[in-house]
């Protein structure tokens, strides 16, 4: 809900929705004066306006909004059509304030949102893209931490087949040493046995 109020004294009826359809509010600023429309919000809500100020021409003034305690959080001296987005410190009454310096009287209209009324959610959405992307490192380096394991169970493994490989080749080779060694031995004992014979028979 938007109330106006006048820092002269006038003040005017306001109508924004919580969760309805947000309309627009219109009054007009007399000359030498000005005039805001509070909101009250929670900490850490965001708060939104689209505003214009008519006539434009030589308009001289200001546009505010005020925290709790009269704190800047956004300020432009401009009469064309503008968009504000601040976010609340503290949770309390927040203005929005038009002033007026020149010498004729204008009229704003002003459309205000906050929290879940607001369209766009930029601040909103860099928070939940960061945390998105918070989420995806957590996950990358989940990934990065159980490749690494990997890596390390199948050098271990390689370690080990390697180790193994080299020990059965050491074995083959041993094996094939003796075997030739055992043919070896049992040719020249044939060698012998038939010169033998054959000396005994007087063949040779």
């Amino acid at each position: 809900m938007g109330r106006i109020a006048g820092a002269g004294a006038l003040v005017a009826a306001a109508a924004l929705c919580a969760l309805g359809g947000v309309g627009a509010t219109q009054f007009w600023v007399e000359p030498q004066s000005s005039r805001c429309i509070s909101e009250e919000l929670p900490e850490k809500a965001l708060f939104t306006g689209d505003y214009s100020i008519d006539p434009t021409d030589e308009f001289v003034g200001n546009v505010k909004v005020l925290g709790p305690l009269d704190a800047v959080l956004f300020e432009r001296q401009t009469s064309d059509p503008h968009h504000f987005s601040v976010t609340s410190m503290t949770m309390g009454v927040h203005k929005v304030c038009f002033s007026n310096e020149s010498p004729a009287r204008r009229r704003v209209v002003i459309t205000l949102r906050k929290g879940l009324e607001v369209d766009d959610h930029s601040q909103m959405a860099r928070k939940d893209h960061v945390e998105q992307i918070e989420k995806q490192l957590d996950k990358m380096r989940e990934m990065a931490m159980a490749i690494k394991e990997e890596m390390i169970y199948m050098r271990g493994r390689e370690e080990e087949m390697r180790d193994t490989n080299e020990s059965t080749n050491t074995r083959v080779l041993w094996f094939n040493i003796m075997t030739l060694t055992l043919i070896g031995t049992m040719g020249l004992w044939q060698i012998y046995y038939l010169k033998r014979y054959f000396q005994m028979k007087k063949l040779i």
